[in-house]
């Protein structure tokens, strides 16, 4: 078996961080993310649930965890995981055959051997070489991994991203295997079908639209709107918006574009993309006798949304790759709106928010509750990423050009942020997001009920 040591560098903590690390905070991190490398499965159940071991520990290092915090956050997790089983001898070494990986991908059962080659062949070439010929390579088979790894309600980019921002070659492969195994909701066909309209478009000089016009849009769409039904379950990405919408979405997300293929256009529209994500996520207003609460599948997009920032600083990654990323992701931002459902938005119902409990905390005060907070990791990912987006966007805020683009601005980041504590703050990993917001179903449980 191929062995990659983790070993976090004290000058290679992160594009964000809270504090500096501490010496012995960073061994106990090495030594727990080590011990889940090793140890347990990327899926702790099946079909595909989640292990967020090393997105809570990352996350809370950056944000100043100290040890005995690391230890609870890890310890939080422990009793749900479940050990990886023996790799699968006769197919590992198969998988360097492009036709037997693209034939494998989708299958949960085989993530500890993908786990297995990956090792291996991070081991021979290097981290960064494996991520480019498997992901960003163009080929048949780099082009459905790619789609992969923005499957899974975003958790495999986080992985990877994860993996990057702190240069870990075992979370890379980790992250790689994760993508090559996960089942799948088809959203492949929405980013081949508005690539197409994309090019199209460009070709007849359309002009590019903001991503926000385009949120509008989605919900203005009959076909869209209402594609995602109740009775889909948990199915209603690949059976509702891919299944009964997606000429119509790809029509509608490949007025997403980076026309101009340069640096300053690219993290321009990446944070645009935090911007939005923020707001899908935020402003939900409150539902008459309801308490306020941020959906699960929108809080992913804000989650994952610092990691494709990760991966477009990556200039090792060739530029029309990062812009191709961008607006896949952003694509997809907008069929998770339409797969919750659609809902109503308004910008007051992040810029009037208020919470007594909140009203005077500061980003730090956020940082240090939400690394005490029994969580699997996303409350602190949510929070850390808003806090970069709110860094990354403050330039084109301000902007009479880009303004507009932008509908978090000022402190409506750090609002979201302080929402998200409320809404989530000492309550059972199940009870503290709401589930598919736009649809009234998802709103009749009753802790929801407003006193």
């Amino acid at each position: 078996m191929a062995a990659l040591a983790i070993r976090l560098s004290p000058t290679r903590t992160g594009i964000f961080k809270a504090a500096d690390v501490a010496p012995d905070v960073l061994e106990e991190c090495n030594r727990l993310l080590e011990q889940n490398h090793k140890a347990y499965h990327i899926f702790y159940r099946d079909p595909a649930f989640h292990n967020h071991m090393a997105h809570s520990l990352l996350t809370n290092l950056s944000l100043g965890a100290s040890v005995e915090e690391l230890r609870d956050r890890y310890n939080d997790l422990v009793p749900i995981q479940r050990e990886i089983p023996p790799v699968d001898d006769a197919l590992v070494g198969k998988l360097t055959d492009p036709a037997t990986f693209y034939d494998t991908i989708g299958q949960i059962h085989q993530y500890h051997t993908f786990l297995e080659f990956f090792r291996r062949e991070i081991d021979a070439k290097g981290w960064k070489p494996v991520v480019l010929e498997y992901v960003f390579a163009r080929t048949k088979l780099a082009d459905r991994m790619l789609a992969q790894v923005l499957e899974g309600a975003y958790h495999p980019v986080i992985h990877l991203g994860l993996g990057v921002e702190f240069e870990q070659p075992a979370i890379v492969a980790e992250a790689l295997a994760q993508a090559a195994s996960h089942d799948r909701m088809h959203i492949e066909t929405l980013f081949f079908d508005a690539e197409t309209k994309a090019a199209a478009a460009e070709a007849k000089e359309d002009v590019s639209k903001p991503l926000i016009d385009l949120v509008h849009e989605t919900r203005a769409h009959p076909t869209i709107r209402h594609a995602a039904r109740w009775s889909d379950l948990g199915n209603k990405m690949k059976d509702g918006v891919i299944g009964r919408a997606v000429d119509e979405l790809a029509g509608v997300a490949s007025q997403f574009r980076i026309d101009d293929h340069a640096e300053a256009a690219l993290e321009r529209r990446a944070a645009e993309m935090m911007s939005v994500c923020a707001y899908l996520a935020g402003a939900s207003p409150r539902r008459p006798g309801r308490k306020r609460k941020i959906d699960f599948f929108l809080m992913h997009s804000v989650t994952s949304s610092i990691f494709v920032a990760v991966l477009v600083r990556q200039t090792w990654i060739p530029l029309e790759d990062r812009v191709r990323l961008v607006e896949w992701k952003a694509r997809l931002d907008l069929a998770w709106y339409a797969a919750t459902g659609c809902a109503e938005l308004d910008p007051t119902a992040i810029s009037a928010y208020s919470d007594p409990g909140s009203n005077d905390m500061g980003w730090e005060d956020l940082f240090r509750e939400v690394r005490r907070e029994c969580d699997d990791g996303h409350a602190a990912k949510f929070i850390r990423a808003l806090k970069y987006g709110e860094l990354l966007s403050a330039k084109y805020e301000s902007s009479p050009q880009w303004k507009a683009y932008f509908p978090v601005r000022g402190d409506m980041w750090l609002k979201v942020a302080r929402l998200c504590r409320d809404t989530t703050r000492n309550l059972p990993w199940e009870l503290k997001w709401v589930f598919f917001t736009g649809f009234e179903q998802g709103w009749e449980r009753p802790d929801l009920a407003q006193p």
